[in-house]
């Protein structure tokens, strides 16, 4: 576990995490806070910006890039899609969505001392037995978060049955294909839009 008080990790979480601050619902965005310093500080990562955003990927995929990067993208849409179609997408909701939609990661990888992963990480005990997403739904519902940003994150990954229900959810799942393709194609890994559930 990282030697931080609370009031350090939400420090360093705001400054790994910039966009945390683009969410102007301030409760949600203290909400977003919370879930990503609680998660790192009880995790075994002593540094945030070691953690990999997959243990397939090279060690510079890191957790921060991809999730900022995941945000940013689905920000974007958000515009795209509301000025050239008129679509309601709550942009608060779904960067709060797009911000947490991994933070699970940090207690699903552990530190691979084999050194065998590209990454330098493999996946934990947690990371085997629970479903991805299913920890930052748990933590979002334990700060009070209503069910449909919960579903976002659930919704957000194709181990997931479930489908996308709301506009936030269709635009954070496709925001994570893209920047997590990208990051494949690059490594030369087979892509997430080529792969089919069993």
């Amino acid at each position: 576990m990282p030697s931080v008080t609370p009031a350090e990790a939400d420090a360093r979480v705001r400054e790994h995490l910039p966009e945390i601050q683009w969410i102007k619902d301030r409760e949600l965005a203290e909400a977003v806070l919370r879930i990503w310093s609680r998660a790192w500080r009880t995790s075994v990562w002593a540094d945030l910006r070691t953690v990999p955003k997959s243990p397939d990927l090279p060690e510079r995929r890191t957790l921060i890039t991809h999730t900022r990067a995941v945000t940013q993208i689905a920000e974007r849409m958000v515009d795209v899609e509301t000025a050239l179609h008129g679509v309601s997408i709550d942009l608060d909701r779904t960067l709060a969505i797009a911000l947490l939609h991994d933070v699970c990661k940090l207690h699903e990888f552990a530190p691979d001392p084999s050194g065998d992963s590209p990454s330098g990480a493999r996946f934990s005990r947690t990371g085997r037995l629970y479903q991805h997403g299913y920890l930052g739904a748990q933590w979002m519902a334990e700060e009070g978060l209503d069910e449909e940003l919960i579903h976002g994150v659930l919704a957000h990954t194709p181990l997931s049955s479930v489908v996308p229900q709301t506009q936030e959810a269709v635009v954070v799942h496709y925001a994570d294909f893209v920047d997590s393709d990208v990051q494949l194609l690059d490594a030369g890994l087979r892509l997430f839009c080529k792969r089919r559930q069993p």
